[in-house]
Parts: structure tokens; sequence; C-alpha cells
């Protein structure tokens, strides 16, 4: 399926997600057009099993789907990505009832999801909730604070990741925005992905039913690490990659268009085709890295966790090298809105302090290596 999905999300890119960005950005407004349009391509349903009405995609679609729309509209792709990432966590222990009530809707486009995990408290250790949660009258009662929630306001799906069951492990639950209680707070201010509406979400003894639990109670911890870490850290690197891979084409454009009174272009300087070059490979290795930890993860191999985790890595840290570089070679017209590419070096700087932090991982696969519990 990666080869349609690809060329699906590309078309998307290139007539929706591109035109739009600009102004999704400096508007700072919710790129709906661009998901609509992902969810009238069945786009939506790219997570989410054939016998809901989605695509039953694969990681590796994914990767190559967030790299298109990350070349598009890095604040549409990570709105795609998230939803991905709820529909993921929400199919993979879904009951008939679930399925029926929310991934069908989900895969037409019609339901749009997201995670609501992380907490201020807790930073990057996101898989560490400190929501107040409890038990009674046979439903779940939230209460606290959710952080940078993608899609704040305008999803219709929200997992949030609690300890409410009393289970070793925690809980994800997903939580409706018409159920009393729920809100959402303040304005995403971000330097980069600006579109992307990463905003508080408030739970004041919100009400949930017990059957929007996802699993069994308990199945949390292993929700997190098995769905959501894979599925997140892919996407959020195929998003870098095609961040990455726009500002390496814009700065290349723009060194064949700028004309020195000479006659000379800025591409017939041997430093900029040195620097283009060097970006062209960190592009390149970052897009190789990332397809083999798919391909893995897809798999099932051994090897996919450490992979997974590199992936990110390079990715999110290309994608600021690259961009850095592009300024470089855009010189003054880079820095001024001119140019996409400032765009482009904003957008990038998100990646790398997204949880699990790069600072993490390496951590973590310091540990794998060295055959060190994680925890």
């Amino acid at each position: 399926m990666s080869g349609t999905t690809a060329t699906t999300a590309r078309e998307v890119a290139e007539e929706v997600l591109r035109p739009k960005a600009q102004e999704i950005d400096r508007k700072r407004r919710y790129p709906k057009e661009g998901l609509a349009a992902l969810g009238k391509k069945g786009l939506a349903g790219i997570l989410i099993p054939a016998a809901q009405g989605g695509l039953g995609g694969t990681l590796s679609d994914l990767a190559q789907a967030c790299e298109a729309l990350g070349w598009g509209c890095a604040s549409t792709a990570m709105c795609f990505l998230m939803h991905a990432c709820g529909t993921a966590v929400i199919g993979a222990k879904a009951t008939a009832e679930q399925a029926d009530a929310w991934l069908k809707p989900a895969a037409k486009g019609k339901a749009l999801a997201t995670l609501a995990f992380s907490e201020r408290g807790s930073g990057a250790h996101f898989y560490a909730p400190e929501i107040s949660a409890a038990t009674k009258n046979g439903s779940f009662v939230l209460s606290g604070r959710k952080s940078f929630v993608t899609s704040g306001g305008h999803a219709a799906l929200y997992p949030v990741l609690v300890n409410a069951s009393g289970e070793p492990g925690l809980d994800v639950i997903v939580v409706t925005p018409d159920l009393p209680g729920v809100g959402f707070d303040g304005t995403w201010d971000g330097i980069g992905m600006a579109g992307n509406s990463s905003i508080a979400m408030t739970l004041d003894d919100v009400k949930v039913p017990r059957a929007n639990i996802v699993g069994a109670e308990g199945d949390g911890q292993s929700l997190v690490f098995d769905v959501v870490a894979p599925t997140f850290l892919i996407g959020l690197a195929g998003v870098n990659v095609g961040i990455a891979h726009a500002a390496l084409e814009e700065a290349a454009e723009h060194a064949k268009a700028r004309r020195y009174p000479t006659g000379q272009t800025l591409a017939d300087v041997q430093a900029i085709q040195m620097g283009l070059a060097d970006m062209s490979i960190a592009v390149e290795a970052a897009r190789r890295l990332l397809r083999e930890a798919a391909r893995a993860a897809d798999a099932g191999e051994a090897t996919a966790l450490p992979l997974v985790m590199q992936a990110k890595i390079a990715a999110t840290e290309a994608a600021a090298s690259v961009t850095e570089r592009a300024m470089r070679i855009g010189g003054g017209q880079a820095y001024s809105r001119s140019l996409p590419i400032e765009r482009h070096w904003r957008d990038a700087r998100a990646g790398a302090v997204m949880a699990p932090t790069n600072d993490v991982l390496r951590e973590w696969l310091g540990k794998i290596l060295t055959g060190l519990p994680l925890f």
C-alpha cells in the first residue's frame, strides 16, 4: 500500500497543503482545509483497520505519508500524525461498540482524533501522568490539565492517559468534548508549526463512562510503549524528513535564481554547491534510516526499537541542520519572509524536544546497547 498512500499524500500536499502553508503560518490558524482533503482521500483512516472502514496501513505507509505532508505544511502534518496516533491507540483494543462509534467516523474524516498525554509537571515523561483520576458510581472521574494537546478544541476524540483504575500500569480513556467539565485553555504561541492548536485541555471532575476505556484496566502502559511510541516516533521522523526536503528544494531553487551583476548565479559558487550536497546527504540518510526502522517495526524484528529511536533522532536533527544551512544559503532573503525557508527553520525546531526528547532517547539507546533496563 505504501506507493498508493504516498502518492495520494503527495497529491494532497501539492494541491492543498503547500498553497495554504504560508497563510496558516502567518495567521496561526488551524489547517482545516488540509485535514478535510486528507479525509476525503481516505488518508484519515491510514492506521484504522479495513474492517472499520480504514486503509489498514502500516508504519511504512505512515512514514511516507507524513514525509509528503511535512514537505507541504508542517502544521497540517502534525495534526494528521496525532490523528493517526489517536486512532491507532483506540484501534489496538477497540470493542465493536467503540469501533462503530469512533473508528468508522474517524476513517471517513468525520471525527478527528488526537492524544492528550502530556502534562506540564511530567514534562518529557508523558508516560507518568499526575492527573487526578478515580472511579465513582460506574464512571471514571478525571480532574486536571493536559498540556500541548494538538488539535485542542478541534478534535472529537481525545484518548487521555491516566491512572484511574488503580491497577498496575496506566489507563487510556477516550474523552469527548461534549462531556461536562471538558474545556480548552490558551492559544498556541510556538515559534513554529503555528497552526496546530497545541493548547491545554482542562478536566474539571469530568465523568467518563467506563465503556470509554481502551482495552482492559491497566493496559495503558503497554498501549503507550507498544502502539503510541512507535507510531509517534516514526510519524514525527517522517514529518521532519519532509521539512528538511522542502528546505533543501527551496535553497537549491534560490541558489539557481539568485544572480550577481556579473551574471554568475549563487549556484555557481563552490561553497554553495558543497552546502547543498551536504544537505542532500543528510536528508537521504535520515529518509533511509526512517524507512528501515518502519520496515523493521512492521515486521516485528528485534532490532526495531533502537532503529525507531535512531530514526527520530536522525530525522529531527537533520531537519534542524538542513534548515539552518538553507538559511545561510538564502542569506538576507531567507531571514525575511520573502522565502519559505524561515518557516521551515522554525518548524524544524520542535522535533528534538517532542517527547520522548532526543536526549531521553539517547539515554535509552545507551542502555539498550549496554544491556541495561530502560527504567
